[in-house]
């Protein structure tokens, strides 16, 4: 019986650094799901501030008075929208509504109408778009390239004077 309670309590006193080695398998997947989860989560809210600039962006550009009779915006056309969606004003600002956004990443697209091989002045759509723009996280660096992205119909005034 004595030998019996001694190889019990030898096996109960084995076990103290189980707990520790559980543990420290356990909190490192859980470290690694937490800083996952960051990462997306990060990137998710980065990427939906993007769209949104850009969304307000091209709603501007589908109202705005096109000035230009090609199919090449005029400079003044083209910096009001992309200071739309750089600082949420076509007149400008000094706060990017992201950081590391710059005007040299929005691009604008206006479509045309062929009309029998010749292309009419009037824009039918505006696409607006951001190439180049890299969100930085901790662990990784996700880099867009013509994401977002979004079209509108243009329904402003064709002005080229």
């Amino acid at each position: 019986m004595k030998r019996l309670l001694n190889r019990l309590s030898s096996a109960k006193r084995g076990r103290g650094g189980h707990a520790m080695l559980e543990f420290a398998l356990g909190s490192s997947v859980l470290l690694a799901a937490f800083g996952g989860t960051f990462q997306f989560g990060y990137t998710f809210y980065r990427y939906n501030a993007l769209q949104t600039a850009v969304t307000d962006g091209a709603r501007y550009a589908s109202v705005r008075p096109y000035n230009s009779t090609t199919t090449t915006p005029k400079d003044d056309f083209l910096l009001a929208v992309r200071n739309m969606v750089v600082y949420g004003s076509p007149a400008g600002g000094t706060t990017p509504v992201t950081p590391g956004l710059t005007i040299d990443k929005v691009t604008l697209t206006p479509s045309f109408t062929n009309s029998a091989g010749v292309v009419l002045g009037v824009p039918t759509f505006m696409t607006v778009a951001i190439s180049g723009y890299a969100i930085d996280a901790i662990f990784a660096t996700t880099t867009l390239t013509g994401k977002p992205k979004v079209t509108y119909p243009y329904v402003g005034i064709y002005s080229p004077f």
